[in-house]
């Protein structure tokens, strides 16, 4: 007896016929209530509150490598100049300061599905109940994919796991801490004070990473004082969106409240915050197969087995990080159960 048959028989004047069935008739999924028999219908909602955005991902620069590794150069001094008298104005020239930036070696992040013949011809005999379930997890092998680099982003380092790239926490060098019993405001606002109060170079800060518990210390440590942090709208390089904002030296700063920049578990629980200038976060790629852009790209892949499936979807690049120690600065944030004053 097929299901629509069953269904059938449950509605209005099929009672009697439904109570003449025998249990060995009944499906598998029935459920006996009183006076009533419940078939269950495939459930066609199949929950999903997984992650799919990635705060940073369109936030910094990304531009072609050129080659397996990235490279470059950094200037760090100009030909000097000196004061003269007006008749004599000849002196020893000096020239300009380069120097070589370390190559980073170029990763991969990759995503596989496959979608055996059994299965897709399961699927096909249900009906499609689920959605169109195929097509979601191909189109999830590329947020699987920018779900690792994210996390790479902050923790990957190729020295301990050399498939890895450099994330932030090896490529930024000059740290400080926030001790427990110190403001996070004035430690944040005063090192943004001394990475600006210099005349050889033009340090301007684009943006906070911090996690969202140091977005808390933030904002009531304000709360302390009588102000608040302004939720307002704020260009990136490719979007404009409203987040929180820090008033600090050069001006207002957003906080970009990111999960996966997670916590160092210790003695004391400490948060990495990146103080960065966002245009000099260099994402370096190769585009696979010449694919435009920076994104992820998928390919179904040949199989011994014609009548199987499977989709690969990879991204090549590493992060480089330009400026030193001059546009970027970690600031370890110890974790406290007391609210310090700013000001104080």
């Amino acid at each position: 007896m097929d299901r629509k048959t069953l269904l059938k028989m449950l509605e209005g004047n099929k009672q009697a016929t439904a109570q003449s069935m025998s249990l060995d008739e009944l499906m598998a999924s029935t459920t006996f209530a009183n006076g009533a028999i419940l078939v269950d219908d495939y459930d066609k909602i199949v929950f999903d509150d997984l992650r799919r955005n990635f705060p940073v991902w369109d936030r910094i620069s990304r531009s072609l490598a050129p080659g397996e590794t990235t490279g470059g150069f950094d200037q760090t001094a100009m030909g000097a100049a000196r004061s003269a008298p007006v008749r004599n104005l000849g002196f020893t020239a000096t020239s300009p300061t380069r120097s070589a930036r370390t190559g980073r070696s170029i990763k991969a992040v990759v995503s596989n599905r496959e979608f055996t013949l059994f299965d897709r011809s399961v699927y096909q005999q249900q009906g499609r109940r689920f959605g169109n379930l195929e097509q979601k997890d191909i189109n999830d092998l590329m947020n699987a994919c920018l779900l690792q680099w994210n996390t790479l982003f902050y923790t990957g380092d190729a020295s301990g796991a050399p498939n890895e790239f450099d994330g932030l926490r090896n490529l930024v060098t000059a740290t400080e801490t926030v001790l427990s019993t110190a403001s996070v405001v004035r430690g944040i606002t005063n090192r943004i004070s001394n990475m600006i109060n210099t005349s050889s170079k033009i340090v301007r800060p684009t943006a906070i990473y911090c996690n969202a518990m140091v977005k808390q210390m933030i904002e009531l440590e304000l709360l302390k004082v009588g102000q608040q942090l302004l939720y307002a709208p704020i260009a990136s390089l490719r979007s404009v969106f409203e987040c929180y904002q820090l008033s600090t030296p050069v001006g207002m700063l957003p906080l970009i409240i990111d999960p996966f920049n997670a916590a160092v578990a210790g003695s004391i629980t400490v948060y990495p915050t990146f103080i960065v200038s966002e245009d000099k976060l260099d994402w370096q790629y190769i585009e696979p197969l010449g694919n435009p852009g920076a994104e992820p790209k998928t390919f179904e892949i040949a199989m011994a087995n014609d009548a199987d499936q499977q989709y690969s979807t990879v991204m090549f690049g590493a992060l480089e990080l330009l400026g030193g120690t001059s546009h970027h600065y970690r600031v370890n944030v110890q974790d406290r159960t007391t609210v310090v004053d700013p000001t104080a």
